[in-house]
């Protein structure tokens, strides 16, 4: 003869499976966000690299040449792969900053990507604006400095602006500074 479980018990049983049902959506709620996160933290890190390493290579240059653009774009596509930050998620943007005695401006500016991702550093011929995150860059007279700026837009699964107001978590951005290795100011030549 089989016995049944107490009454008590079988009731205890129930309000653990409508405890349950009620606290799932909650926890897969919770589980989907640290994976945002989690590759939030990824991409962010691998535009920060593409940033530096493509600053890196353009410090090297004493001349660098126009035609040069296309392969340096081409590097940061491919640093950044599988993430498209040369095509329409994103964009690339290389700038020269000198200081010729009248202040720092932008010698010149190259893109790939977006246009809808503006410098932090202002536009080619103009009084360039250093960001604030960008330390104590102070560009002496005679002194220049080459920028690379990587932008992406991304779709986060749960911390969208349903959730989490501003882009924070939509529009990753990065750049790195680099002072010319061989010159004081790198210049760009005709093709």
């Amino acid at each position: 003869m089989s016995r049944s479980p107490p009454p008590d018990r079988r009731r205890r049983r129930g309000s653990i499976a409508v405890e349950f049902t009620l606290v799932a959506p909650i926890l897969a709620m919770l589980g989907l966000a640290v994976l945002d996160v989690v590759d939030f933290l990824r991409i962010s890190l691998r535009i920060e690299r593409t940033a530096g390493e493509v600053a890196n290579i353009v410090a090297q240059y004493e001349v660098l040449p126009e035609a040069e653009f296309a392969t340096l774009f081409d590097l940061a596509g491919r640093i950044a792969d599988p993430w498209r930050v040369t095509q329409d998620d994103g964009a690339v943007i290389l700038t020269g900053l000198a200081n010729q005695g009248q202040g720092t401006v932008v010698l010149w500016q190259r893109r790939a990507g977006s246009s809808g991702y503006p410098s932090a550093f202002g536009a080619e011929g103009g009084v360039a604006t250093i960001p604030a995150r960008s330390g104590d860059l102070v560009l002496a007279s005679g002194q220049g400095a080459v920028v690379t700026e990587v932008f992406l837009a991304r779709e986060p699964w749960i911390l969208s602006g349903r959730f989490v107001p501003g882009d924070p978590f939509t529009r990753l951005q990065s750049f790195a500074l680099q002072r010319p290795r061989m010159v004081s100011i790198l210049r760009v030549s005709a093709p």
